[in-house]
């Protein structure tokens, strides 16, 4: 069920060619909706979030994210049109976690880890010094069946730990481990592991003293494996403070992305051999190298299960998350999907 508020202070700014909704059930996003015909034309539609982009600025740190929907956005080149009107991220994806590719200008896959996984709660790149302030998404195609995206709004997490632990993450932070595997051919289709990319993938060059360089330019430590591998280390602050709002919050995949953990449903043969052959298994640790306990990992999990949010993407569905207040992740999933993103300042 929805709540309309068209009427609320905050969306008025937004005009009478569009109606503003929240689902009911303490969902942190806000929905927009087109109210008549005036934006059903592309240009129209492009000149409108142009126009507005100072309120749907203020809205999507107020209600973590806004999701447009309903309007002319059919394909990737609809889709770069809106998100150019936003500031890019500064930064890029090399040596990211997730399994993607560029498909046009700042616009990527979502990712191609395997569709019988779900995704958990994360931030996206939570495990790097520099990260997107905003994160937006567009459902081309939507799953026959499954693929829902979650999202959980994470403003009282910090807060909701104990005192013991909030100082352990504020004194010692983070300590990322990830493996990348000897060059391979280019991105398969569908990847069961993360683990199993070659770092050439992950960095698009074959040339290892090219990635050295990326790496330390990115704040990482890389350790090359005798099998041709790469081990990357690096350090990151737990918890930072949102640079419009000053609230403290937690940034991190440190409860979730821990040795022996499957964080995502994979295939637990494939999780035991890589843990078998990396000399140095990947996970996330405090900054003192210790892992946090099944109690405290349990801590983080227990509110954001609460929290946990599920809606079903619309074909044309663009939604801008602010990526510090509000973390996605995506159900398993039956049949084709094709969801991209792109990051955003």
């Amino acid at each position: 069920m929805n709540m309309t508020i068209e009427n609320s202070e905050d969306v008025k700014p937004l005009g009478q060619d569009v109606i503003c909704h929240a689902p009911k059930e303490s969902s942190p996003l806000l929905f927009i909706e087109p109210a008549g015909e005036l934006l059903q034309s592309r240009h129209a539609f492009i000149d409108w979030v142009a126009s507005h982009r100072d309120v749907l600025d203020k809205l999507i740190i107020t209600h973590g994210g806004v999701i447009l929907r309903g309007f002319p956005v059919r394909e990737t080149e609809d889709f770069g049109a809106i998100v150019g009107v936003f500031p890019s991220y500064d930064g890029d994806y090399l040596g990211g976690l997730a399994p993607r590719s560029q498909i046009a200008g700042k616009v990527m896959e979502a990712t191609r880890l395997d569709k019988n996984a779900k995704i958990r709660l994360h931030s996206e790149m939570a495990y790097m010094q520099s990260f997107p302030p905003r994160v937006a998404f567009f459902s081309k195609k939507t799953a026959h069946t499954g693929g829902a995206t979650i999202v959980a709004d994470t403003r009282g997490l910090f807060e909701s730990l104990p005192s013991d632990l909030q100082e352990k993450l504020e004194t010692h932070g983070v300590m990322t481990v990830r493996n990348f595997a000897a060059p391979t051919g280019q991105l398969e289709a569908s990847v069961p592991h993360v683990d199993l990319r070659g770092w050439n993938v992950a960095f698009e060059t074959e040339d290892r003293d090219e990635v050295t360089v990326r790496c330390k330019e990115r704040g990482l430590e890389p350790i090359w494996n005798k099998d041709g591998s790469l081990t990357m280390v690096n350090h990151t602050a737990a918890v930072v403070k949102h640079p419009q709002t000053g609230q403290k919050l937690y940034r991190s995949n440190l409860h979730i992305y821990r040795v022996n953990s499957n964080m995502a449903g994979l295939d637990p043969e494939i999780i035991q051999r890589l843990q078998e052959t990396q000399e140095r298994p990947s996970g996330t640790f405090l900054g003192n190298g210790e892992p946090l306990t099944e109690e405290e990992a349990l801590q983080f999990t227990t509110h954001l299960d609460k929290q946990e949010r599920a809606w079903q993407w619309k074909d044309g569905d663009v939604m801008i998350i602010d990526n510090l207040q509000v973390w996605h992740g995506r159900n398993p999933f039956e049949g084709s999907r094709d969801v991209q993103v792109a990051m955003l300042g």
